[in-house]
């Protein structure tokens, strides 16, 4: 069969080589637009390097100075372990933490920069979190190499003990492994003009690869140690997964009072997936993204409609042929595969140069790869898909008509010929 459908393709080589110029095109076009969607929503389905799915970011705000007394300031240390401890006791909270440093979707950051004792002038800058011990509870950060000792995790320590993401250990020592990481140390150059400079960090573990945000890139990342909740930092909550869905408007009804204690009142408690939606709306993710897809539908519709139409015509085209075939006795199953695998040979065979086109493209910086890095399985992978999806346009294109035309009788499809 494949020998015959080369044979008649060539035959047919001139009228088949304006469909296999077009074919070529708009496969490029394809795995643009597919490619295209690939760096927004590939970043997206990657993990951010801990879970904020239940986490809830809860922080806690001073009145004014003019409606505060004396004795309120004394107290303040008791009454905001006081509510610390509330907060930890209320229906469905699991784990509770205290942090501050860089906060994920909220535009909130902290950087500073980090060199190894075997090279000074090697200073890596990365995002810093201070975290209380509970903070990997709360997060669900499980790590590479290493594991968090509590009992050491304070400032007291030295070297200080820190934890870092797998970028950073990278950029910093240069490894074979994570694990060879464990137990080097590195210092922070802009402490060395404090008055009491602390010099020395010794990593305790190794974390997963690590990003602010969903539709942002990878960076490195430092966890250093916080001993205890102050009122000026922030607090997460994870709640069970069966407390979730209106926990915040629970807790602020319920703690909204008892919150008025002293210096203090509960400012806000919001959900880190709500935070998410405000902060692509105000970054203008969400508005760049809809333009994206819509201009991405547009060509992909006008794809559909240009590859299925000419499919659609070629078939209806050749109804006297399907009639011949018939009256020859082919079977009509025979028949439509027969005609399915030459519209399936003809994408195969522009499917070759469209390939070097796009190869071409990628190599030459023509694409958008803002949030995931070119690679060749991206490549690949996004040619692939656009090759699948014209073959199902091609295969509805040529299915449905040539089953009409299989429902005339054979010698009345001859007679109107």
């Amino acid at each position: 069969m494949w020998r015959q459908i080369i044979h008649q393709l060539w035959n047919q080589r001139r009228a088949n080589a304006w469909l296999w110029v077009e074919l070529a095109l708009v496969t490029v076009i394809l795995w643009y637009g597919i490619d295209l969607a690939y760096n927004y929503e590939g970043a997206a389905l990657q993990p951010k390097g801990y879970d904020t799915d239940c986490v809830f970011d809860l922080m806690v705000g001073t009145k004014p100075l003019e409606l505060i007394g004396d004795a309120d300031n004394q107290r303040a240390g008791e009454d905001f372990t006081y509510l610390y401890n509330l907060v930890r006791d209320y229906s469905g909270v699991q784990d509770v933490c205290a942090y501050y440093g860089s906060v994920p979707y909220s535009g909130e950051n902290m950087t500073e920069g980090y060199a190894p004792h075997a090279d000074s002038t090697h200073v890596v800058h990365c995002y810093i979190r201070y975290v209380t011990a509970s903070y990997f509870d709360v997060f669900r950060l499980k790590p590479l190499a290493g594991q968090l000792d509590e009992s050491h995790w304070t400032k007291g320590e030295y070297p200080m003990p820190v934890l870092m993401s797998a970028d950073l250990v990278d950029s910093l020592f240069h490894t074979p492994t994570y694990a060879d990481a464990l137990g080097k140390t590195c210092f922070n150059p802009y402490w060395l003009q404090a008055k009491n400079p602390v010099t020395n960090y010794r990593v305790m573990a190794v974390l997963p690869r690590h990003k602010l945000d969903d539709y942002a890139r990878y960076e490195p990342f430092i966890y250093l140690p916080l001993d205890e909740a102050l009122f000026w930092q922030h607090i997460a909550v994870r709640v069970s997964p069966d407390h979730a869905a209106g926990f915040a408007e629970r807790f602020r009804r319920d703690m909204q009072s008892v919150f008025d204690r002293g210096i203090f009142y509960l400012d806000h408690i919001r959900s880190y997936a709500d935070m998410k939606a405000a902060y692509d709306v105000e970054q203008g993710t969400v508005n760049y993204l809809n333009t994206v897809y819509a201009v991405a539908a547009f060509f992909g519709f006008n794809v559909f409609l240009c590859v299925l139409a000419t499919f659609w015509y070629r078939t209806r085209k050749r109804r006297s042929e399907i009639a011949l075939r018939m009256a020859m006795g082919s079977d009509r199953r025979g028949v439509l595969r027969y005609f399915l695998a030459e519209g399936l040979m003809l994408l195969a065979l522009a499917a070759l140069p469209a390939f070097f086109i796009a190869l071409n493209l990628q190599l030459a910086d023509l694409t958008v790869h803002t949030l995931v890095d070119v690679s060749a399985l991206r490549f690949v992978g996004c040619f692939v898909a656009a090759c699948l999806t014209l073959a199902v346009i091609i295969v509805v294109g040529i299915w449905y008509p040539a089953r009409r035309a299989m429902r005339i009788q054979p010698a009345e499809a001859l007679h109107d010929e």
